[in-house]
């Protein structure tokens, strides 16, 4: 006798064995993820430094200062400890040597930077190198309290960023506020975003947590693979994390290693997106295009001039300037490589042989968003929209601070996002190129700091930044 079971009861069945795999799938999940986290954290280590900082004296000239037992000089040195995050990247049995990748701020400047594991050792570290264009610093400790052991067990694997995309799920370690091993969890939310002070760099945006402490920690992949160094937040947004993708890191820690230092190479020219109208006007659909060419540089002597349209370099497409900065800068100076421009609607090739980053005194474009990332500091120049824009008060002269970077020089300086810079060293300040030549002046000088008389709101105050020394 056949049986039948009522159309419910069926479904009633069906939606419970749904219900239990969904269960089961959630479970698996969770298990995988825990498993991610128990194998990578022993790889991320915490950051300990101090600092000596320059901060100016209120009482400087004044009679208030004896009264209270401050001397009468026009700024003090303080110390201030700082934290951040660092990750294992190498053991070397023949320097006897284990390294971490960091960032640049978290130990630019450091008198003294000390590294725990998850073991519980403390080591003292030396800087190895850094790069502030990218802010990454390679640091290592010595082989010592039986480190070199657990730090092979626990190198972190480094993946491949080029092969990002949104949307991905990513997780950060790191200790914010000084809550070691912290995990937070989410994902890749955009790609290559630029960030003032960093040309060439694309950094990646993730709307995992990320607060002061985690710079410096690594942005994991399901697959374990560090693929990001967490490097910047936005103050007072939410969602917005930016990291260092680890193909740039990979390529400043192989400069490093190599050279002692990062080498970067240029080629002489200002350059500007291809809006559509300007596509639109020059009959290019994609690049970017030379607005100015220094002369007696690189491209000048190649033949490139104003107005020529980059598309290519070495046969890589160009559509954004981050892309052309990427592929010109990450060759060391002296190499010969080829610029494909459109000129007149014809396609040209030129042969240009790069020049150091460094080289040349005066402030061009290029080496003025090195001072930026150098500095911590971004300046512009007062125009009628950003009066409108920030109200900005009347001022005879002067350059707008449009960003300060935390744990920089400026804002160690007290300099604030929306003050305005007068003078520098009594010196009025009329253009940013006025401000940053003087900052080059005192560079080659040896100077210590410079005076800066700021206005602030309808306030005017005076500040002194510290100069920062190339390390020999």
């Amino acid at each position: 006798m056949k049986r039948f079971f009522p159309p419910i009861l069926i479904l009633l069945i069906l939606f419970q064995f749904q219900l239990s795999l969904a269960t089961s799938l959630m479970q698996q999940l969770e298990n995988e993820r825990i498993q991610l986290v128990e194998k990578v954290s022993p790889g991320v280590a915490t950051i300990f430094t101090i600092k000596e900082v320059k901060v100016a004296n209120p009482f400087a000239g004044s009679p208030f200062g004896d009264f209270f037992g401050i001397p009468n000089v026009p700024e003090f040195k303080q110390k201030q400890e700082g934290l951040g995050s660092g990750f294992i990247v190498k053991v070397d049995k023949e320097k006897k040597k284990v390294y971490l990748l960091t960032n640049n701020h978290v130990v630019e400047n450091a008198q003294n930077i000390k590294v725990q594991f998850k073991n519980g050792v403390v080591l003292d570290a030396k800087i190895v190198g850094t790069d502030k264009l990218s802010d990454v610093a390679l640091i290592a400790v010595p082989f010592k309290e039986g480190i070199e052991k657990f730090a092979e067990e626990n190198v972190l694997k480094l993946g491949n960023s080029d092969k990002l995309k949104p949307g991905m799920t990513v997780i950060a370690i790191g200790s914010p506020l000084g809550l070691k091993g912290t995990v937070t969890m989410g994902i890749i939310s955009a790609l290559n975003r630029e960030m003032p002070g960093h040309p060439g760099e694309g950094f990646i945006q993730t709307d995992a947590a990320i607060n002061p402490g985690n710079s410096g920690g690594p942005l994991i992949n399901l697959n374990g693979e560090v693929i990001g160094i967490n490097t910047a937040i936005i103050m007072g947004a939410q969602g917005l994390g930016f990291a260092v993708p680890i193909n740039q890191a990979k390529w400043v820690m192989e400069q490093v290693l190599k050279y002692g230092k990062v080498k970067r190479s240029k080629i002489g020219v200002v350059i500007q997106p291809l809006t559509p109208e300007l596509a639109k006007h020059f009959g290019v659909k994609k690049g970017v295009l030379v607005a100015q060419v220094m002369k007696g540089g690189p491209a000048d002597k190649a033949g490139i001039k104003p107005g020529d349209i980059i598309v290519a370099v070495n046969g890589k497409p160009v559509s954004k300037i981050i892309e052309l900065q990427k592929y010109v800068m990450r060759n060391p100076p002296g190499t010969k490589i080829k610029i494909t421009v459109i000129r007149d609607g014809k396609k040209m090739d030129f042969t240009v042989k790069t020049i150091s980053w460094e080289e040349g005194e005066e402030v061009s474009e290029g080496n003025l968003h090195e001072m930026e990332a150098k500095y911590g500091l971004i300046v512009k120049d007062i125009t009628p929209n950003l009066v409108e824009r920030y109200r900005i008060p009347k001022v005879p002269y002067g350059v707008f601070v449009l960003g300060v970077k935390y744990g920089s020089v400026a804002e160690e300086a007290g300099i604030r996002t929306g003050d305005v810079i007068l003078t520098i060293n009594r010196k009025p300040v009329k253009t940013v190129r006025d401000f940053w030549k003087e900052i080059k002046k005192a560079e080659k000088k040896g100077a210590d700091s410079v005076l800066l008389f700021i206005r602030r709101g309808d306030a005017t105050i005076y500040t002194v930044m510290p100069i920062i020394k190339e390390k020999k």
